[in-house]
């Protein structure tokens, strides 16, 4: 686990902070000329590359995620481990000494990196609990399904493994089986609510077993308990944003499957491999 005292020894030392992070592979390590191919090159001035067959210059962020930045590279590590921490934008900025839009912007690159490396696989199986929840809207008026001014939200959670979320257009039996085909594997015994548009997953080779919530929550192991705790996880976490833009919301939601997948495990490491494997298909692409 990577503590705070930890990443103290990078704390003003960037010639360590950005060793750290070309180690792992958020830096590019240059053997060759960027534009001209050639091998003579060497380090001039700080963080700065020169060709001595071309005579040009680049900046070690060069053909990074972070090209575009400036925030020092130990600055860069701290915002990563209060992001794990879930420090809010305004108290990270506050602590790194960084205006807010540019903590926003470190924040919103760690959660775009965790939307765009979620898995997509049907690697779900085993037993696994099907159910929707709806996310914003007003306070007062219609709840549950169908309730107005509501985001809908299609939950896979896999028994003993992870969870997986996706935002829906409608909560109808195509959406949620073509959902459920593409996570899933067959033969996996599927448990739902009664809900009508989960008919048709036997057709499909899913096993199926329902539990009638107008009777009881449980009967034996035929529930869905696992994807409500999930629901109750994400709701209470999202709380504290007193409201999230509509176009930002699956950012947000992909976050929450994050730490909710992870939760077991060092989430600092886990953050920056997701960085290296965003980078990886943001720079190929």
């Amino acid at each position: 686990m990577v503590s705070l005292v930890d990443l103290g020894r990078y704390t003003g030392d960037e010639e360590a902070a950005e060793t750290y992070l070309r180690d792992h592979g958020l830096l590019v390590s240059y053997t060759t000329c960027p534009h001209c191919g050639g091998t003579r090159l060497g380090r001039i001035r700080r963080q700065r590359y020169k060709c001595y067959g071309c005579r040009r210059e680049w900046g070690v962020r060069k053909g990074s995620i972070f090209e575009r930045s400036q925030v020092p590279f130990s600055t860069l590590l701290l915002a990563v481990k209060l992001f794990e921490l879930d420090t809010s934008v305004r108290e990270a900025a506050r602590q790194l000494g960084l205006a807010y839009n540019t903590a926003y912007r470190l924040h919103h690159l760690l959660r775009t990196a965790i939307l765009c490396t979620a898995e997509d696989a049907a690697s779900l199986k085993g037993e696994v609990e099907l159910d929707e929840s709806y996310f914003g809207g007003r306070r007062k008026g219609k709840r549950g399904r169908g309730a107005a001014g509501k985001v809908p939200v299609f939950g896979i959670l896999e028994r003993g493994g992870k969870v997986r979320v996706e935002v829906v257009q409608n909560v109808k039996g195509a959406t949620l089986l073509d959902l459920t085909i593409k996570k899933v594997k067959r033969g996996s015994l599927v448990y739902t609510d009664r809900f009508r548009s989960y008919n048709g997953l036997v057709s499909y080779g899913f096993r199926h077993q329902r539990i009638d919530h107008g009777k009881r929550f449980a009967n034996g192991k035929v529930y869905i308990n696992g994807i409500e705790g999930f629901w109750s996880f994400a709701k209470e976490r999202l709380m504290k944003y007193h409201g999230v833009d509509p176009t930002r919301f699956p950012f947000y939601l992909k976050e929450l499957e994050f730490r909710y997948n992870y939760r077991d495990v060092d989430l600092f490491d886990r953050l920056i491999e997701t960085l290296e494997e965003y980078a990886w298909v943001a720079l190929t692409e």
